[in-house]
């Protein structure tokens, strides 16, 4: 129920502002909008009526953001992407030679990654779902059904989960690429080694443009003590780029994958 009423929160966040950020949370003023009853259990099953108006947008916009994944899931047509390793040592590459050349954060902003092709909405969305499916994951025998209607005048939309349609719907909304890359000023103000790693580090960094924090990732050591001597210092260029994921980025405060160091200021 925690999950599903986190889609429900973010689904409404999405139809009233035509879009949904990375970490956005349902303001208490608009909690009765996204409120649901759970009736009684039918047939092994729990019925959730919406007591708002706009229950019928929050069901359309769940069912949307459900689709096209499950259909995936269920086709078993994932993408082959290369690691994120690979992609790395790729965009290192193409910024040292000049294959690339990195495009500020203001143009980035107003033009999304050709990588970007669906809504923000619909990753936040789905996340929250994937989160419900994880005991299914662990089940071979469960099955979980979601029937959305969100009106009497429509059809009901039945997605069904084994444990082998939640693994891939997992992996389907979890492909992760790395977009081109972005030149971003701001500071660090956290690094992370976690714990016995030797990669795959990251940090917060705040970006100057729209003072938002936003994850660094870091791939190496040596990436990891060039930055060291920038914490909490004052403001620093680097050269990062977007972590694309499900197709969908926030680029206000999405994860970005480090790359290198431009100077200071």
């Amino acid at each position: 129920m925690v999950s599903i009423q986190a889609a429900v929160d973010r689904a409404y966040l999405d139809v009233k502002y035509g879009n949904v950020w990375k970490h956005a949370r349902l303001p208490i003023a608009f909690y009765e909008e996204a409120d649901f009853i759970v009736g009684d259990p039918q047939e092994g099953s729990y019925v959730l009526k919406f007591l708002s108006e706009h229950g019928e947008a929050i069901v359309r916009r769940l069912r949307e953001a459900i689709a096209d994944p499950y259909k995936r899931a269920v086709e078993g047509g994932e993408q082959e992407i290369f690691s994120i390793s690979r992609q790395i040592e790729a965009r290192k590459g193409q910024v040292e030679n000049n294959i690339l050349v990195p495009q500020s954060f203001q143009q980035f902003a107003a033009e999304p990654d050709k990588l970007v092709t669906r809504a923000y909405g619909d990753k936040s969305i789905n996340k929250n779902i994937d989160q419900m499916l994880s005991p299914v994951r662990k089940d071979d025998g469960a099955i979980l059904k979601l029937a959305l209607k969100p009106s009497y005048q429509e059809r009901t939309e039945t997605f069904v989960f084994t444990k082998n349609e939640a693994l891939a719907f997992k992996s389907v909304i979890g492909q992760r690429q790395l977009g081109s890359p972005v030149v971003y000023r701001g500071k660090l103000r956290a690094l992370d080694r976690g714990h016995n790693q030797k990669t795959n580090f990251r940090g917060k960094f705040i970006n100057s443009e729209n003072d938002r924090d936003m994850f660094i990732f870091i791939q190496s050591e040596e990436d990891y003590s060039a930055l060291v001597p920038y914490m909490d210092r004052n403001e620093f260029t680097i050269v990062a780029c977007p972590i694309v994921e499900y197709e969908s980025f926030d680029p206000m405060a999405g994860d970005i994958q480090f790359v290198k160091i431009l100077g200071d200021g």
